[in-house]
Order: structure tokens, then C-alpha cells, then sequence
């Protein structure tokens, strides 16, 4: 079975650490014309979807890695789910096609002072042993909260198995 390359970097966690993971999308209050620039409501426009996420923590045993793609919590089984280190921001017109990339500054400074007070410890990275799952794919409701502090009931975070190719080339 193909897996994830090997992680960029990874940390070994040694006190819980909160995370964000994500648990699906709704409406945010950002709408682009069909040029792809920051519009009004209406015809011709399409709302864009922000993620939701789920604050939880990452466990002394848990490793923290940086993959292509972003940052995972791998478990000591093999789990392997998306996070981000930082606490979301809701999208702006200022903020709609840079979000992702502020989240990422914000981990990458997030990590370097977990490493500076010892929270995190660079370490060889744990396999991944199944598919990480994809559970910020969910809709939900526009007023949905960006944040939520309770695991969802109906959170599944099962492996996603990427879909096959044919075989016996293209059809």
C-alpha cells in the first residue's frame, strides 16, 4: 500500500498541546465574481467556504509533523490527522486568498517556541500507517461556530482511502 512520503519534520510531543482540527466548512461572509475578485452578494457571485475546526490536544506519545500539505498529528498507532497549531481566524475580504497562508506563519512560529520551552523535541518521525482522514470536508451551517470545544457527535475521522486508478489505462 503507497503511503505518505516521509515527514519534512517531526516532534515528539511531551505535554498535552492545544490543536485545532478541522471537522468541516461553512459559508463565511466572503463572495467573489466569476473573475475570482472580491464581490457583493448576488448573481454571478459564489460564496466562499471557510473550515470549522474542533480545539482539542495533542498527547504526550503523539507526534506533531510537518508533511507536505501541512501539519498532522501522527499517533503512536499510525493515526495520522490534519491540525493547525494556532487558533483560526474567520475569512475577510482582507484575508480570503491569504488565510492559509497566515495560519501557516503562525504554526511555523507556534512550533519554534514549543521547541524553545521544551514542549516539543525534534524526533524521528512515526510511520503513518493508514491514510489521513479527511474530516474538515463536512458541510455545515452558515452560523455553525468557528471554534468548538466538544468532539462533535457526528465526527467521524476514519482514514480516507484515495480513490483508484483503472486499470488498463484511461477510460
Amino acid at each position: 500500500m503507497a503511503m505518505l512520503p516521509r515527514a519534512i519534520r517531526a516532534f515528539e510531543c511531551f505535554r498535552p498541546i492545544d490543536i485545532y482540527r478541522g471537522i468541516g466548512r461553512r459559508p463565511s461572509d466572503v463572495w467573489v465574481d466569476m473573475s475570482g475578485n472580491i464581490a457583493t452578494p448576488g448573481p454571478g457571485r459564489q460564496q466562499l467556504k471557510e473550515p470549522v475546526y474542533w480545539h482539542t490536544t495533542l498527547q504526550p506519545g503523539d507526534q506533531l509533523q510537518e508533511r507536505v500539505g501541512g501539519l498532522f498529528m501522527v499517533t503512536p498507532a499510525g493515526a495520522c490527522h490534519p491540525v493547525t497549531l494556532c487558533p483560526p481566524h474567520a475569512l475577510t475580504p482582507d484575508s480570503a486568498f491569504t488565510n492559509a497562508q497566515i495560519a501557516r506563519n503562525e504554526d511555523a512560529a507556534r512550533i519554534d517556541a514549543l521547541i524553545a520551552d521544551g514542549s516539543i523535541v525534534p524526533a524521528s518521525g512515526y510511520r503513518v500507517m493508514h491514510y489521513p482522514s479527511r474530516t474538515g470536508e463536512r458541510p455545515v451551517a452558515a452560523d455553525h461556530p468557528l471554534v468548538v470545544e466538544e468532539r462533535p457527535a457526528e465526527f467521524d475521522d476514519s482514514p480516507v482511502m484515495p480513490a483508484r486508478r483503472a486499470r488498463g489505462g484511461m477510460q
